[in-house]
């Protein structure tokens, strides 16, 4: 779930959330509800590797702000070089460049600004990786400024202009950065972002796929921008980015089910139940959140996002289970806020 804070649009856990009290089956109308007696207060909590995370993007984003190039340059190389990764699986060079983003929200001013930063930033490092991909990653953001996120029918004549002219200038940056060195992971994801907006063929989308993960094989980023490609509302059919998403499951080196499940996560926002209006399977979903538990145990995050998979799919028992774990502790990007949170905890201990 992207939160504005201080400017940043921020991803401050490692999946896009959604919230659930007006999804479920059980959820009463206009019910106030009181906790189930015997269960530990409510307390809004922040986890560990949350704060960890928004502490590291306030220090890129202010680095950027000040156009400190050579600092920004040397901890993306520090970062890439090392793959490293938050406590929740997040690739910090992932979260590096998310933290550069303007906010959609802001008057054509703010965005001004920041093209001015990334061209200072592109003339002072001319053969930067790292220049290039914040700045065409900057143009697709921008371009989808332009237009807007409405159907295709409400976008202005001036909207489609400004969206085609600022997705050509993303590729050209792109296009440009194909031979620099060292390469980038998140090169080939903003590609694949270019390529859902400019349409590319389905050949030409798939040989994209295949060569950023012949490159990263555990950057389950590249996964989640295949099965957006493949939604219906853009270039796939119904079950068809399910089917897809469980031919990645066994590819050597790769992370196995939990790809799965972070590509399940990403995409539950495209859905008020993913797995009643989709093909997307529980038991998967629920095996690849078991192997993230395991490689992240601290997280918090992943945690309580899991429990709150267990009540989409109605699991109970294992919701009870969970929620046991959280002891009353809530997040409040996962769960809307305590009105939600209670409700479901209220419907895993219900007889």
């Amino acid at each position: 779930m992207k939160l504005q804070i201080l400017g940043l649009p921020f991803i401050i856990a490692a999946f896009s959330l959604t919230t659930l009290a007006s999804c479920h089956r059980n959820q009463p109308a206009a019910v106030v509800e009181r906790d189930v007696v015997g269960l530990p207060p409510i307390k809004e909590t922040k986890g560990k590797i949350t704060t960890e995370i928004w502490e590291f993007r306030l220090k890129t984003r202010s680095l950027y702000n000040a156009s400190k190039f050579d600092e920004l340059e040397a901890l993306a190389a520090q970062i890439r070089a090392d793959r490293t990764r938050f406590g929740n699986g997040s690739w910090k060079i992932s979260q590096f460049y998310e933290s550069l983003a303007c906010r959609p929200d802001e008057p054509e001013s703010m965005w001004q600004l920041h093209e001015r930063i990334h061209e200072n930033w592109d003339a002072a490092k001319p053969r930067s990786i790292t220049a290039y991909v914040a700045h065409a990653e900057f143009f697709i953001d921008y371009a989808w400024h332009a237009r807007g996120g409405g159907y295709s029918k409400t976008v202005t004549k001036e909207g489609w202009r400004l969206f085609a002219e600022r997705l050509a200038k993303a590729r050209e940056l792109l296009e440009k950065s194909t031979d620099f060195e060292p390469k980038c992971p998140v090169w080939w994801r903003v590609c694949m972002t270019l390529a859902k907006g400019q349409g590319w063929s389905r050949d030409d989308f798939e040989k994209l796929f295949q060569d950023a993960k012949a490159f990263e094989p555990q950057f389950w980023g590249y996964d989640v921008a295949k099965a957006e490609y493949l939604l219906p509302r853009w270039y796939g059919q119904p079950g068809e980015w399910e089917y897809t998403l469980t031919l990645e499951i066994d590819k050597p080196k790769g992370l196995g089910l939990e790809t799965y499940s972070r590509v399940v996560s990403a995409l539950s926002g495209y859905y008020k139940n993913i797995f009643r209006e989709s093909h997307a399977s529980w038991p998967q979903t629920r095996d690849g959140f078991e192997l993230m538990r395991q490689r992240y145990p601290a997280s918090l995050e992943i945690l309580s996002e899991y429990c709150q998979f267990a009540c989409l799919a109605d699991d109970r028992g294992l919701a009870r289970k969970l929620f046991d774990e959280l002891g009353g502790q809530m997040i409040a990007g996962t769960w809307g806020g305590q009105k939600d949170f209670r409700h479901y905890r209220n419907w895993a201990y219900s007889p």
